[in-house]
């Protein structure tokens, strides 16, 4: 089983479930992976975070606000529904109030699928030589064709990157998934772009995600369309910020 199967298993995994075959599978490969080990550890301190919460009484902004959502329900109801009847009103209202706390709590937790992928192409990437490039000088924007030749389709850039100096390129591959890279010249960066259904990858377009990785190491991750992008660099997340609010339109 390769880690791309076995994180798909595990996205569903519970420590209190019993497993099948298949699942005790996939946790092997996490015990032999760092990485997918971290993120099922974290996966399950978040669930464990999400039942600690919605067995919490409600903050207080939040249960007013569901209360006043419980008002209008009310006054919509069809006529046959009795505005009288305390059972209906209580199960609508806590149907309300489980929706309105989950939203919250994933709203506060900022749960976003795809960072640890995403700094797994980086440190892959951050690999490569100087000779598994092909040597160009030109702008990001104009590489769909380039890549396209290669048989990489949905080449895409989030606004305000189109400009940079590009002087490499190269089509890798991660699990099985092209990934389409540019090495820019200025900053020292490079570029990834690759389809973001297969690995799950889900984060909010025109939104940039940072996170520090490796020895001195930073990355920044969006989503433009179905197509992750990526852009890493040497540096802290304080760096990251000020290349990003230098862009031409700024994130």
């Amino acid at each position: 089983m390769n880690t791309r199967v076995a994180r798909r298993i595990l996205r569903s995994y519970r420590p209190s479930d019993e497993h099948d075959r298949e699942t005790r599978r996939a946790l092997d490969v996490a015990r032999k992976n760092s990485a997918l080990d971290a993120e099922l550890r974290r996966q399950i301190a978040f669930d464990d975070a999400l039942e600690e919460k919605l067995s919490a009484d409600l903050p207080t902004e939040l249960s007013s606000a569901l209360a006043e959502a419980a008002t209008r329900v009310e006054a919509r109801r069809r006529r046959r529904f009795s505005f009288r009847d305390p059972a209906a009103l209580a199960v609508s209202f806590a149907f309300l109030a489980f929706v309105g706390l989950v939203a919250w709590v994933f709203f506060k937790a900022g749960a976003l699928v795809g960072m640890d992928e995403a700094v797994e192409i980086a440190q892959q990437g951050d690999t490569a030589r100087p000779s598994q490039f092909e040597e160009v000088e030109t702008r990001a924007d104009t590489l769909a064709d380039w890549f396209a030749m290669k048989e990489f389709d949905g080449y895409a850039l989030p606004r305000g990157v189109e400009s940079a100096p590009v002087v490499g390129v190269r089509l890798d591959k991660y699990q099985d998934i092209p990934v389409a890279i540019a090495a820019i010249a200025k900053p020292r960066a490079f570029f990834y772009v690759f389809s973001a259904q297969p690995l799950g990858y889900a984060l909010p377009e025109g939104k940039w995600q940072i996170r520090e990785y490796g020895n001195k190491r930073v990355l920044a991750a969006t989503q433009v369309g179905n197509m992750a992008f990526v852009v890493s660099m040497i540096g802290d997340a304080a760096a990251m910020r000020k290349y990003l609010e230098s862009l031409p339109v700024k994130p």
